[in-house]
């Protein structure tokens, strides 16, 4: 039996592939800051985009289990990659999609999924 760290590497390897077959660069996974985690951090014309992935026993489950701390610590953590990274700052678009699975295979990806915004305390 997995444990839940590698069933996360195995949902964030899959999200990859979905991601690159989709167009997407990928820039980096499971990018940590003070904040809190990134899964995924991918560029699609020319907008940075901070992946979610959320793996459960049904795609109804995944979606509820994200809560508005985590939304709050992802976008800080991605304001401040933003921030620290020069090849980010000069970008105009950002967003952060969330991609949600089951265990049958099932997934949905969810653009935008909730808002980024800017915060001057970073």
């Amino acid at each position: 039996m997995l444990s839940n760290y590698l069933k996360g590497i195995n949902a964030e390897s899959r999200v990859v592939k979905i991601l690159t077959d989709s167009g997407y660069y990928i820039l980096d996974r499971r990018l940590k800051t003070k904040y809190g985690e990134i899964d995924i951090l991918a560029l699609k014309n020319n907008t940075v985009v901070a992946i979610e992935v959320k793996q459960r026993k049904t795609l109804d489950i995944a979606r509820e289990c994200l809560t508005l701390r985590q939304m709050h610590r992802i976008s800080k953590a991605l304001q401040l990659i933003i921030y620290q990274r020069s090849t980010l700052n000069t970008l105009e678009n950002y967003r952060i999609d969330v991609v949600i699975l089951d265990r049958q295979g099932n997934y949905e990806y969810i653009v935008n999924a909730f808002s980024f915004e800017a915060d001057t305390d970073i």
